[in-house]
């Protein structure tokens, strides 16, 4: 059984641990606060230009677009994986990366080209302990995370496609839905799908397109493309905080948990050494009578 001293010198690590651990969440939590505010307040924006998006796409002239072209037999695809550059968040990086890597081999399994880009120093790191090459890699847009990162992003994706490089982008990221709620999901980018969006039975709207619906088009939909990559970053960098503030919140709890058995096997102990150091002197006095 271990000595009173070693399981208080246990018991003053296990403190310092759960210090740090602490620290962390609340550092994650207010992280996590300020990036939920950024995707909250995106997000008119980008459903008002789905709507726009929507209505246009109706529109005979506006259909055919380079962007919104499916092809008949793809044979290149990329698949942007989306991950942290830090640690301490649980099962957040593995699960994206797993699912990268099964993506990865159904699709060479289907004959498919498959480039892959790696968002983060996670993915990086994994694709290279997989030896999986990556067509492109930043690790700077997740530190910062300015709409001017992810528009070359954006950019450099639609030029490959554009190019006929590349016949369909997906993106695989962590779709923040609340609190309690990330979902890793795969994303088509490219071609972009007409979006859809609820039925107005009641009423149909003609609009007039000034210059024309083609050329507003040509506006949109790389703007579109655009607000698309930026909120799956900043969906991907709260879904990492969130899972942070989990691990770190467990990670606590179990100090906690540990510091309390701890200290109960040390006040035994203390129990323990003092009834003998009292069954001695009485058995000395005894003695000495």
């Amino acid at each position: 059984m271990a000595k009173a001293r070693d399981i208080k010198k246990r018991i003053g690590g296990v403190s310092k641990t759960r210090k740090i651990t602490h620290t962390m969440e609340m550092v994650a939590t207010s992280r996590m606060q300020k990036w939920l505010r950024v995707v909250t307040s995106s997000r008119p924006y980008s459903e008002n230009l789905v709507e726009v998006l929507r209505q246009l796409s109706s529109a005979p002239e506006a259909s055919g677009h380079p962007l919104m072209e499916k092809r008949e037999h793809p044979a290149r695809v990329a698949v942007m994986l989306i991950t942290s550059n830090r640690g301490l968040c649980g099962a957040f990086n593995s699960t994206i990366n797993r699912q990268a890597r099964e993506l990865y081999r159904e699709y060479k399994t289907q004959g498919l080209e498959v480039e892959l880009y790696a968002v983060g120093k996670k993915a990086l790191s994994f694709l290279r302990h997989q030896d999986i090459e990556t067509a492109y890699g930043n690790i700077e847009v997740n530190e910062t995370c300015q709409s001017d990162d992810t528009r070359d992003i954006a950019q450099m994706l639609m030029d490959k496609f554009l190019a006929r490089e590349l016949d369909r982008v997906e993106v695989l990221y962590s779709h923040y839905i609340s609190a309690g709620t990330q979902e890793v999901v795969t994303e088509q980018l490219l071609p972009i799908s007409p979006p859809r969006g609820p039925e107005r039975e009641e009423r149909e709207t003609d609009f007039i397109f000034e210059p024309s619906a083609a050329g507003i088009v040509d506006s949109l939909l790389p703007m579109y493309v655009q607000s698309t990559v930026y909120r799956m970053v900043t969906e991907n960098i709260t879904s990492e905080q969130v899972a942070r503030r989990r691990a770190m919140k467990q990670a606590t709890d179990n100090a906690d948990e540990m510091i309390t058995n701890l200290t109960r096997s040390y006040n035994r102990q203390r129990q323990a050494q003092i009834t003998s150091e009292l069954t001695e002197i009485v058995g000395a006095s005894e003695a000495l009578d």
